[in-house]
């Protein structure tokens, strides 16, 4: 039996920016992973709390302030998981019922027209952009899990244990620093999975345009390098781990 393959009328325009919307968000991906090893960036500071996070709970032992807050970074990360299966549900619901009535915002001028089955395939980017979120979100839980059986399993808890003869904060001996690395993965898979909706939200100027969805790539980039290299909260985050930012009096503003 023949099948019978529609046409599908992909401008040369769409097709480069397309292509720029590929590098825009593998490149930014790479080069801010290579950049955490040699500059100091949020994720790269943050590590850095997080193994000492993790020699703070090799003296004291396992708090349940500790424990909240680890079950608070799991929950941060499950909310956007379940968010995402909504969004998921939603563009499922869009591209099952897309027809040409889809097409009435091509009488906007500055609005491109193109073929339903152009429309069509930008729908299905939008679903395989929040599949690839809800993946590495999810993923993000797993290891999160991961993180509070090593904790339980090396570290003793400090309500129960702390008024025990010859406490000692640790249960067993273990590497500090893959500790730190595992509980560092999950944030970075956070982190993956937040630079998906970040995208994910150009894309929708795509349906405007192709010089808009260009023009919005470039600017997720931006804002994304800024947050992660050149905020104040990046420069916060530096200077308290100074000597020079924890001798400065709190009511002196930087």
């Amino acid at each position: 039996m023949e099948v019978t393959l529609p046409h599908m009328e992909f401008s040369l325009l769409e097709s480069l920016a397309f292509i720029w919307f590929l590098i825009c968000w593998i490149g930014y991906s790479t080069f801010a992973r290579r950049a955490a090893k040699t500059t100091d960036t949020l994720s790269s500071v943050l590590y850095k709390f997080r193994k000492e996070w993790i020699e703070k709970l090799s003296r004291t032992g396992m708090s349940e302030v500790d424990a909240e807050l680890l079950a608070s970074l799991e929950r941060q990360v499950s909310f956007f998981a379940s968010t995402s299966l909504l969004i998921l549900a939603s563009l499922v619901g869009v591209l099952s019922t897309a027809s040409d009535s889809f097409m009435n915002l091509s009488s906007l001028s500055f609005v491109a027209t193109v073929s339903l089955q152009v429309i069509q395939l930008k729908l299905l980017l939008l679903i395989v952009i929040f599949t690839y979120a809800f993946f590495t979100f999810t993923w993000s839980i797993r290891q999160y899990g991961f993180c509070f059986i090593l904790f339980g399993s090396s570290f003793n808890t400090v309500r129960y244990y702390d008024q025990a003869e010859g406490y000692q904060a640790i249960a067993r001996g273990r590497d500090f620093k893959a500790m730190a690395k595992v509980l560092d993965r999950a944030a970075h898979s956070y982190n993956y999975g937040l630079r998906a909706y970040f995208f994910a939200l150009a894309v929708l100027g795509w349906f405007i345009n192709s010089w808009v969805f260009i023009v919005a790539c470039t600017l997720t980039v931006f804002v994304l390098y800024r947050r992660e290299f050149k905020s104040t909260t990046v420069q916060a985050l530096i200077l308290s781990r100074t000597v020079t930012g924890a001798d400065k009096p709190m009511d002196q503003p930087s």
